[in-house]
This record gives structure tokens, sequence and C-alpha cells, in this order.
């Protein structure tokens, strides 16, 4: 099976499907379709908020927060973790993971691996791997999506920390936003981004338990600095304001 080598955390990103594009310097000389991800012993530092553009730095917290990624120290090194299919290629992506000057390879059906399998390759390009067969692919994992319904409830996968800190009685809850998740959570009423009714709360662990719970209030806020003034967060070619939604938490249902 062809395979292609990327550092953590954007190998499980990937996988995961919360990275839809893989901005390279080339393109391959023949189609790829589907592709084991192999990542390798590189990774980002702990405090990778000064490592990478805010814009991404945030959405890891957001990924982090949610249980969608393990924590950073618990990613999975120089193994296979899933894979994905390219679907094509092109100069210019609408997509926050898309560098400029690259070549932007488009991803669809990513799929996280249960058990990753051990390869320290440290390949440049696509290569050919014998670990893993197309035919007869390894049993893979559900990454689970938040989701919002209609009639306001809203299910969210959350890490084991906040799951049990909602149970302790955490009345608070807040999630970064940005357009990736902006169209679940919002509505455009042609001049601001207004938060859509959440009437109720699905929590659900890492494990798969959930605890419901009901949502008294939702806040739409701009975070600001120690001066009271809009924090700006760098962005592929440019700057935005962080926004995030702060959810207040009633009784348990």
């Amino acid at each position: 099976m062809k395979a292609i080598c990327m550092p953590q955390p954007w190998a499980s990103l990937i996988c995961a499907g919360l990275q839809d594009v893989m901005s390279m310097a080339w393109k391959p000389k023949e189609s790829v379709g589907k592709i084991a991800i192999v990542a390798t012993q590189m990774q980002i530092p702990m405090n990778y908020h000064e490592a990478l553009p805010g814009c991404w730095a945030y959405r890891l917290d957001n990924y982090l927060f949610m249980g969608q990624l393990p924590t950073l120290d618990k990613l999975p090194t120089a193994a296979i973790v899933g894979y994905v299919d390219v679907t094509g290629f092109s100069e210019k992506e609408e997509s926050i993971w898309s560098l400029p000057d690259c070549v932007n390879w488009k991803l669809a059906n990513p799929r996280m691996l249960k058990q990753p399998i051990p390869c320290d390759a440290v390949e440049q390009f696509v290569f050919e791997t014998d670990l893993m067969d197309e035919a007869n692919l390894p049993e893979v994992i559900e990454v689970k999506q938040p989701t919002l319904t209609d009639d306001g409830v809203l299910t969210l996968p959350l890490n084991q920390q906040k799951f049990d800190s909602l149970i302790d009685g955490d009345k608070e809850l807040d999630i970064n936003l940005y357009a990736d998740n902006r169209d679940l959570l919002t509505g455009y009423t042609g001049k601001i981004w207004n938060p859509r009714s959440v009437k109720k709360l699905v929590a659900v662990s890492p494990a798969g338990q959930t605890q419901s719970y009901v949502v008294t209030k939702t806040d739409l806020i701009l975070d600001r600095d120690e001066d009271d003034m809009p924090i700006k967060i760098e962005k592929i070619g440019g700057w935005e304001f962080l926004y995030y939604l702060l959810y207040t938490i009633g009784d348990k249902i």
C-alpha cells in the first residue's frame, strides 16, 4: 500500500478528519488514491502556542478539549496511524490548513487505526509499505464529532478531565469559534454571527459514556487581553479576532 510520512500532530489530524488538505511542496507524478499516514518521530513542542500560527493553535485547543486528539505527549509516533483518500490536487484551497506557494492534496474518507502499526520510515515522498494491505485494512475507530439539532440538543465529545469536571459541578463550558465550527454553532443574521439556541448538552466521554445537562445561557464572547483590547491571532496570510462560545451549565437531566 502507498504511504507518506507526516509529523505529529498533523498525522493524527488528517486521520481524525480534522485536516482536509495536505500542503506539500511537490505533486506526485502519478495518482495516489488511498494512502497510509505514517507519524514520524518529529512532533511539535508542548508549548505549541509559541510554535504555531494562532489559528492552528486554538483549533488544537478545541480538538484536545473535545478528546478528538489525545494529549500531545500521547500521540503515537514512528507508526502508521491511519489512512485517507487523496482525491485531487490544487494550487489554492479555502482551507485553514492550506499554505501559500504549495500544492494542496485534497483529502477524503479519513480513518484512524484502532491500533497504530509500528513503522520507523522517514521517507520524503510517497513510498510503498508492506505493513498494510489495501484489500485487508486494519480495524479503525470512530472519531466523535459535535452535533447540534434544530431543537437545541448539542452533543459534544469531551476529554475525560472536562467530562469529569461537569459531573463534579463545573458550570461553564467554552469552545473556540472558527470557520470550521461556526456554521454548526452559530447563524449569520446579515451583520454578525449569533449563537444557535442550545437547550440541552449531551456530554460524551472518550469511553462513550454520556451525561446530559440543561444549558441555561449561551454567550458569544470576543476574547480580550488585560488592557481590554480584542485579541488578534495569526492566520495564514493575515489575522483574525478570537471569539469563543461560553455555555452556562445547569442541572443534570
